[in-house]
């Protein structure tokens, strides 16, 4: 059951982002070809580009968080034991979970602050305020899925197994096929 809920959690974000780079491609078409060929750009395209790119980075978001896909330097890693790999995870994944979630919880401030202003894009006055609590809703997001991977790893460090690069994702699908 946990293999089929995070699967198709995985798969919603997933989808809402590729579809968002769909638009952004359809509408950057659509705008060229009109401004080309009749003279007539889509009013405020930019605009709506802007959100959709909002959109596409902040669905993918959790989803880096989730698979640990995110940029990171090994450039210590092989002068590191193995025996503390598990630490290391569990504590690179604490400090990034508490990041995220600061960094979230000050986003759902000024997006509530945003729509209190009242303030809106400049052409199409879409409120601004709903692209940032959709940037905090997905922070969140991503610092819980980071504070699970951290219990992973902790889980790893007391039963005694190595970490092998697993994470919440690779492992929920892992124990429900074999559980």
């Amino acid at each position: 059951m946990n293999a089929r809920i995070s699967t198709g959690i995985k798969r919603g974000l997933e989808a809402l982002a590729a579809l968002s780079l769909v638009l952004m491609m359809v509408i950057t078409f659509v705008d060229v070809f009109g401004r080309y060929f009749f003279d007539m750009p889509i009013t405020g395209a930019t605009e709506l580009i802007e959100v959709l790119l909002a959109v596409m980075v902040f669905m993918a978001f959790p989803l880096v968080s989730w698979d640990e896909e995110h940029i990171s330097v090994d450039l210590l890693d092989s002068y590191f034991p193995k025996r503390w790999i598990n630490i290391r995870q569990v504590v690179i994944n604490l400090v990034c979970s508490v990041a995220l979630i600061l960094v979230a919880m000050t986003n759902w401030k000024l997006a509530g602050r945003s729509l209190e202003y009242e303030e809106v894009s400049e052409i199409l006055e879409i409120p601004t305020g709903y692209v940032t609590y959709l940037i905090a809703v997905t922070g969140f997001v991503g610092g819980v899925l980071t504070l699970a991977n951290a219990g992973v790893y902790t889980r790893k460090m007391f039963s005694g197994r190595a970490a092998t690069g697993d994470v919440v994702a690779n492992t929920e699908i892992t124990e429900g096929n074999n559980g």
